[in-house]
């Protein structure tokens, strides 16, 4: 294995205080976290919702109905769970067939590092050969960042009847992970964080689970 890679097992409002001056550095901020406060974690589709809107654009793309690299990009988004930025860099030979799994690259400050993702979806290897068929370029998505979010924006308006960011994707996935695992180690190896700071914001929307873990534990006593 390459050195830096790992691989895995198969992202309320308030009052606001008063303005501070135009362009100022704390307004930016203040602007920032109100941003980041208003998305809520239990307004993200489920997965699996995710996954049926994939097969019925890929009934579409056999139909005509849709396009196909839109379908790759949605649906290693959906089955890979990394960030947009991460999907556009991905080049032919990152996509391993034979083992299943789709390496991504990740830029630190100190060089670029990897993880391997396993993907155990017959599905989505349907949708990337296919793919890659028709596409006999090296990058695998060569768009921009923009047009990439626009193929999101338009999938999900589309089969989800819901306009959802791309990052939402990747929010979905560790959540549906964590929810089946209840390993968050396993989650963090997948997502590509360095530690666990960015993945606790996820362990309140598994409660419900671990209530019901709770209550198998107890039911007998």
């Amino acid at each position: 294995m390459a050195k830096g890679e790992v691989t895995g097992q198969g992202s309320v409002k308030e009052a606001s205080p008063e303005p501070a001056p135009l362009n100022s550095s704390s307004n930016i901020n203040n602007k920032k976290s109100e941003s980041r406060r208003g998305f809520k974690l239990e307004d993200v589709v489920p997965l699996e919702a995710l996954i049926d809107a994939v097969e019925k654009a890929y009934r579409d793309v056999e139909k005509g109905r849709y396009r196909l690299r839109d379908l790759a990009l949605v649906a290693t988004l959906t089955f890979a769970g990394c960030r947009i930025g991460e999907a556009l860099v991905i080049r032919r030979e990152d996509v391993d067939f034979r083992n299943k799994t789709v390496r991504i690259r990740q830029e630190k400050k100190r060089g670029e590092f990897t993880r391997i993702v396993p993907i155990p979806s017959r599905l989505f290897w349907d949708i990337m050969e296919w793919y890659l068929r028709k596409n006999p370029s090296d990058k695998v998505f060569g768009i921009s960042e923009r047009q990439a979010r626009n193929i999101v924006y338009k999938f999900s308006a589309r089969y989800l009847r819901k306009k959802i960011r791309p990052h939402a994707i990747r929010h979905a996935y560790a959540l549906a992970v964590l929810k089946r695992t209840k390993d968050l180690e396993v989650v963090r190896r997948l997502l590509g964080h360095a530690d666990y700071k960015h993945l606790k914001h996820y362990l309140n929307y598994t409660q419900e689970d671990l209530e019901e873990e709770l209550a198998k534990v107890f039911e007998a006593k």
